[in-house]
């Protein structure tokens, strides 16, 4: 069957199932069926630089992406697709269904379905989604990054955010809750994929990264994903403990970095590259109108290649909300990621004992509510990260001030509009080029959120 037709199906059967097995209970009232509407941008960004553009987002984020949904929750089942618009490959896992996007702008957000069909003991949920159970991330007054572990993010910008791979969230596949009493074992298991679907999906995504030159992966290596968390209700917060890796040919490590405009292939003489991902965190809950979140989570990239050492990747988050004041709300996020080099070189190029990469991020919000209809939120923020390998060093510093008023439109709807400046001083020198640069950056974002 067509990939294009069969992706086009699911996504019909998705967003018609809420409607067409939704049921009315004793008052007449249908189960949860929701609809959502999402819109970020800039409407105009200009840097110190004479760079103007507009509909952009000059935020530590994707660009401006608009994203609509359906959803259905009921008893027993319950199931939700999203499509959204933007220029973001698709998850590794979603890339046979995405090929069907290909050339668009419309890409797959959440495409998934759950069911407990034996009581309220065990939850199936399987398709392309992102589950973040045992996790806080308070994102009520800062809207940036999840928790994990933070790298040197692509063209050099240092701030980029965890991905799927190195936060906390199981993503994608086959997902199965086991819940007896305050204990919640998860279990996440994607389909392998054999050496045919293994050279398309590679094929899809250097393709992408190479700026549109078709590129196949000839690899007996399979791609798979696998996950696993439990979450233990203390009664005065949650611990939650966490490991993930995915796994997919080393061959595709080495087209990749020629596909990025590198000289040479990377020197990976193995069969495979796998990247675990393991954290332990808790959530606080026990003071009231306080919730703390404390995490560690740690990341390696490991191949069996004899000639590259295996780094391990550091990440701890604390974040924090109070809300002791009535209408107020106050937030804190802060990470820090670091990570040592050894004797052969690894995805972060950290070559020798001396060599090491930091990164710092550290951010307050606040929210404070003028009217039942009107509210204003205002962040300030720090991103600093740096890199010291043997060829070269790289810093860079970000901070950001963002006030914007908030204005809710009946019960479903909210409209934001704001201003945002962002101050990037960057210095660096060796491999990665000798320049000191500082880029002031104004924008306009706006937001527009609907719920149904």
């Amino acid at each position: 069957m067509n990939r294009r037709f069969l992706a086009l199906g699911l996504i019909a059967l998705a967003l018609a199932g809420g409607f067409l097995f939704a049921q009315a209970d004793e008052n007449g009232i249908l189960n949860k069926v929701t609809l959502s509407l999402e819109f970020t941008g800039s409407l105009v960004t200009a840097d110190s630089e004479g760079v103007v553009d507009s509909m952009t987002d000059a935020g530590f984020g994707e660009d401006g992406e608009t994203k609509f949904g359906v959803g259905y929750e009921g008893e027993l089942w319950g199931a939700s697709a999203s499509l959204k618009f933007g220029n973001e490959n698709l998850r590794f896992l979603a890339n046979e269904i995405g090929d069907m996007f290909a050339g668009s702008p419309l890409a797959i957000d959440e495409l998934y379905a759950w069911v407990k069909p034996f009581g309220e003991h065990f939850k199936f949920t399987g398709g392309i989604f992102e589950n973040k159970d045992g996790v806080a991330d308070y994102i009520d007054d800062i809207d940036d990054f999840p928790m994990g572990v933070f790298f040197i993010g692509e063209e050099g910008a240092p701030f980029d955010e965890p991905t799927e791979m190195t936060d906390t969230a199981l993503t994608n596949g086959f997902l199965t809750d086991f819940i007896f009493g305050p204990v919640t074992l998860q279990l996440l298991l994607a389909p392998n994929y054999s050496k045919e679907s293994a050279s398309v999906l590679g094929s899809g995504l250097l393709t992408t990264m190479s700026g549109g030159t078709p590129m196949t992966i000839d690899s007996e290596a399979r791609f798979f994903r696998i996950g696993g968390r439990l979450i233990v209700d203390v009664g005065i917060g949650t611990v939650s403990a966490l490991f993930k890796t995915f796994q997919w040919p080393a061959a595709i490590e080495n087209v990749v970095w020629t596909a990025s405009g590198n000289a040479s292939p990377v020197p990976y003489d193995g069969t495979k590259q796998s990247y675990p991902l393991f954290g332990a965190y808790f959530y606080l809950t026990a003071v009231e109108n306080l919730g703390i979140s404390l995490g560690y989570s740690g990341f390696l990239s490991i191949t069996d290649s004899s000639n590259i050492d295996d780094i391990l990747f550091n990440g701890i988050d604390l974040r924090a909300t109070w809300t002791g004041i009535e209408g107020l709300s106050l937030s804190t996020h802060n990470n820090v990621s670091f990570a040592k080099g050894t004797e052969n070189p690894n995805i972060a190029g950290l070559t020798g004992t001396d060599t090491s990469f930091l990164f710092l991020y550290n951010a307050i919000g606040a929210t404070k509510e003028l009217t039942d209809r009107f509210s204003i939120n205002a962040q300030i923020g720090n991103v600093f990260a740096s890199t010291d390998v043997a060829s070269g060093k790289f810093k860079q510093d970000t901070v950001w001030v963002e006030p914007k008023l908030l204005a809710a439109v009946g019960d479903h709807a909210e409209f934001s509009a704001g201003l945002r400046l962002d101050i990037t001083i960057t210095s660096q020198s060796g491999s990665f080029g000798d320049a000191d640069d500082v880029l002031t950056t104004f924008s306009v974002p706006v937001g527009i959120v609907v719920s149904l």
